[in-house]
């Protein structure tokens, strides 16, 4: 279930106590914004392209879901549950990602009052 990772490079006495369920495609690609350093007159600028982490749904909720579904499948867990408001990215990579580990998932949504940045 373990891959090799930058975290266990770094520390790698986590390796006894950290695992992971490969879900993501890492390390994720730094790409270079020439066109907005032009635009800007600024240096180099670089953008983290972590919506390219796994297929179906990215991003950095991947990394955390990793470590949660390696847990929940050690503890014998057949479903996870998650909760958050409505529109939880979190809940959505979740249900995305879940049955790729063989477990079902569900979440508590609550509502979340409405302004520009929900």
């Amino acid at each position: 279930m373990d891959e090799k990772r930058a975290l266990l490079s770094w520390f790698p006495a986590l390796a006894e106590q950290v695992r992971f369920f490969p879900l993501g495609a890492f390390p994720t690609p730094l790409e270079r914004m020439t066109k907005l350093e032009e635009a800007i007159g600024a240096g180099p600028l670089y953008v983290k392209r972590e919506d390219l982490t796994a297929t179906g749904f990215g991003g950095n909720k991947v990394r955390t879901l990793e470590g949660l579904f390696a847990e929940a499948l050690e503890r014998g867990a057949k479903q996870i549950w998650t909760t958050g408001a409505y529109g939880s990215n979190h809940a959505v990579c979740m249900a995305a990602h879940a049955p790729r580990a063989g477990l079902r998932s569900g979440a508590l949504l609550f509502p979340q009052p409405v302004t520009r940045t929900a």
